[in-house]
């Protein structure tokens, strides 16, 4: 059975729990994470296929033009062709695998796509009642395989490396744009499909911004610049944030820095197997609040990375989530002050049995 066909069957073992007896996935990472058929949808209508998972058979709908690719990745599951459309060919298999009580991803689904499928069904005169089933696949992506395990290492190794590629040739007076291109380009050199997501160079005031677009503000010595990035390798997401700066930092960096990076180290001498993500949360912002600037932290501990670079598990003020060997999880406390800028500093851990390993630990911090 190949880990395509094991994830599956994961899924069907969880049928029972979740009050159904066949599910539909939508939702386009997870399609990925079951079958190996790498095409993307285009956000918010064009989707590449659809997932029907029944007790004893597995179909992948999809269009014409991705028939043959899908055929070759994924050879465990039935391929077919959506015609006459997505509605009626999904309706068809739901019939044909005799799932009743249909889970669903909510969160993946639009609203038309159900009202053709409904359709279909009622043309049909087929009775089956929908469940709602999100989280069912996400909860078996957030504990990674040792073959994703290895996926996640390559693409933190060309992170860390293009970092400190790109970390030292920054000068005052080039651009934000200029900084993220460089890194853009190392990322494909060394192997990428490219970036994970957009590359965030924030320079500045714009530093308060933590998802800042990148564009032509100049870098001036002193000031804080943040800088987010993570390849993609084969499908798989790094994540690693690193504040520097040009020449002497100032006063107000030389007093933030240090309190965010040290909450980052009050996590790591705590973290384990079996904590759960709001403990963990409360540790770096406890440290910051004690310091001063706890108001300026302004988002979550952190999250999980794979396929998609934001996955479970969680770590926030309200996250249940507790870590199991096989998690990953960011590690990345803030401070956000609009007036002048911020701090960030991310690194990536994997929890082990035994403790957890840092996937970021090659990409140095700076020192004051």
């Amino acid at each position: 059975m190949t880990e395509f066909e094991q994830r599956v069957a994961a899924v069907r073992d969880k049928f029972e729990a979740a009050g159904i007896d066949g599910i539909l996935i939508t939702h386009p990472t997870n399609r990925r994470y079951l079958t190996g058929f790498t095409a993307d949808d285009t956000p918010p209508n064009e989707s590449s296929g659809h997932l029907i998972i029944g007790k004893d058979r597995c179909v992948l709908v999809t269009g014409s033009v991705n028939v043959t690719q899908a055929e070759a990745q994924a050879p465990h599951v039935e391929v077919v062709n959506r015609e006459p459309s997505w509605g009626a060919c999904d309706a068809r298999f739901i019939q044909e695998l005799g799932i009743k009580r249909v889970g669903y991803e909510a969160d993946a689904m639009l609203v038309s796509v159900f009202n053709g499928i409904q359709k279909a069904l009622d043309e049909e005169g087929y009775d089956c009642e929908w469940v709602e089933a999100d989280g069912l696949v996400e909860e078996l992506r957030a504990v990674k395989s040792p073959s994703e395990i290895e996926l996640l290492r390559k693409a933190f190794e060309i992170t860390v490396e293009t970092f400190e590629r790109v970390a030292p040739t920054i000068r005052a007076g080039q651009t934000e744009a200029e900084i993220a291109w460089k890194i853009h380009q190392s990322f494909v050199e060394l192997g990428a499909e490219g970036p994970a997501f957009p590359t965030i160079v924030a320079a500045g005031t714009h530093a308060a911004r933590p998802h800042h677009e990148p564009g032509e503000a100049v870098i001036e010595e002193g000031q804080s610049i943040i800088i987010d990035m993570g390849a993609r390798y084969q499908g798989y997401c790094a994540d690693l944030t690193r504040t520097v700066w040009v020449g002497e930092p100032d006063e107000r960096l030389k007093e933030v820095y240090p309190v965010v990076s040290q909450a980052v180290e009050q996590v790591f001498e705590r973290l384990g197997s079996g904590m759960t993500g709001k403990e963990l949360d409360a540790i770096a912002r406890d440290y910051i609040n004690r310091h001063g600037f706890g108001d300026a932290f302004t988002h979550s501990l952190g999250h999980g990375v794979g396929l998609r670079v934001h996955e479970g598990p969680s770590a926030n003020k309200r996250s249940e989530d507790v870590l199991k060997p096989g998690n990953t999880l960011t590690i990345e406390p803030g401070a956000y002050f609009p007036e002048w800028g911020g701090v960030h500093v991310e690194d990536v851990v994997l929890v082990t049995e035994d403790g957890f390993e840092i996937l970021t630990s090659g990409a140095s911090k700076q020192k004051i």
